[in-house]
């Protein structure tokens, strides 16, 4: 997996033909028998290594692309909700002036028919007449006011705060199809740096062999001890006020597994996990059965806003996959990030959290 957290800037344009000049600079000198015959062992691994930095720097901006990505679709989830409140309030808006204008009519009617004024009455309601619209919104609003109803100020007030809604309603819709092009640019531009790098580590695989795998093992074995030791510091200090017993029982089930590798698929506690793997696991240890996949514990467990997440409690966000944690309390989650880590400790990137689910 090549994906990994990485320091947001701009990418230039002209990065990855630089990139493929540079690699390429790079194989040249170890696709040559004569050359590469009388160069020695080191003079190869410095090449090696030079070339794996280069891999990674491309795997890094690829990651980059993946999580603006993320970012917009996040605002793109935002605004969608923003513009389903916005409906919402307007429709009760809507519903309130239609009782007020029935209360009026309502009102105009009594008024008219007890005073006698049967024959006014429709000229006044009726949709032709001499009476011009203002002059019968006068006599309406009269009669309303003579016995009470609701004012026609208060009823064009309400007219103007829907209309207020509607403009903004429109002005968040543009925003979001204009969320929507710039989401699929980005979409397109992480697909073809990913194409790229699997193009160039192909290129660099046939050229090198053996030589690029185990600089890349070496390098994720030192990337996972390091990962390691840091998760150990937090095995025996770290403590945790959970939310209700059960919750208790799946953090410090979690918690058991630090420093534990990851693996894509995994779900073997001492041994390794994926990410659904370990949450599925810690909350069966509290008894409570989840669905193994992260799309599928989403679905199927309760929602709670993300401002009233507790620990315990399940964090779902989107990244270069559906990612989920376990909750901690203070800004903190245990998890198991991606290939080349471990269950670890972490800091909450709330800005990602697409949603929480807690396991009941």
């Amino acid at each position: 997996m090549i994906w990994t957290a990485v320091r947001r800037t701009r990418i230039p344009r002209t990065r990855p033909t630089w990139f493929v000049l540079a690699l390429l600079g790079l194989l040249a000198p170890l696709a040559t028998p004569s050359v590469a015959s009388a160069d020695s062992v080191d003079d190869q691994r410095r090449r090696v290594s030079q070339i794996v930095d280069e891999l990674e720097r491309l795997a890094s901006q690829a990651d980059e692309l993946g999580e603006k990505y993320s970012d917009t679709l996040a605002q793109q989830d935002a605004i969608q909700g923003e513009i389903t409140e916005i409906e919402v309030k307007i429709f009760e808006m809507q519903k309130q002036l239609a009782v007020m204008q029935a209360n009026l009519v309502g009102s105009a009617k009594r008024s008219f028919v007890a005073g006698g004024s049967v024959g006014s009455l429709s000229s006044i309601l009726g949709g032709s007449g001499s009476l011009s619209d203002a002059m019968k919104r006068a006599y309406l609003g009269s009669a309303a006011a003579n016995i009470g109803a609701a004012s026609t100020d208060a009823m064009q007030g309400l007219i103007d705060d829907i209309t207020k809604e509607k403009s903004k309603l429109e002005g968040k819709k543009k925003q979001l199809a204009s969320t929507a092009t710039f989401l699929s640019n980005r979409l397109s531009a992480s697909d073809k740096m990913l194409q790229q790098y699997e193009s160039l580590r192909a290129q660099a695989l046939r050229d090198l062999g053996s030589l690029l795998t185990e600089e890349e093992r070496r390098r994720a074995q030192e990337a996972e001890t390091a990962a390691r030791k840091e998760a150990d510091k937090n095995r025996s200090s770290y403590k945790v006020v959970a939310s209700s017993p059960q919750a208790g029982v799946a953090i410090k089930a979690a918690l058991s597994q630090l420093g534990i590798r990851y693996r894509w698929g995994a779900s073997s506690p001492g041994v390794a996990f994926d990410c659904s793997g370990l949450t599925q696991w810690a909350w069966a240890k509290a008894g409570v059965s989840i669905p193994r996949v992260s799309r599928s514990q989403y679905a199927a467990l309760t929602r709670v806003p993300v401002s009233q997440a507790q620990p315990g409690d399940l964090l779902f966000s989107q990244s270069t996959f559906f990612h989920v944690g376990i909750y901690l309390g203070n800004g903190q989650m245990i998890h198991a990030p991606r290939t080349g880590d471990v269950v670890k400790i972490s800091s909450v990137t709330w800005t990602r959290v697409l949603g929480v689910g807690r396991p009941n």
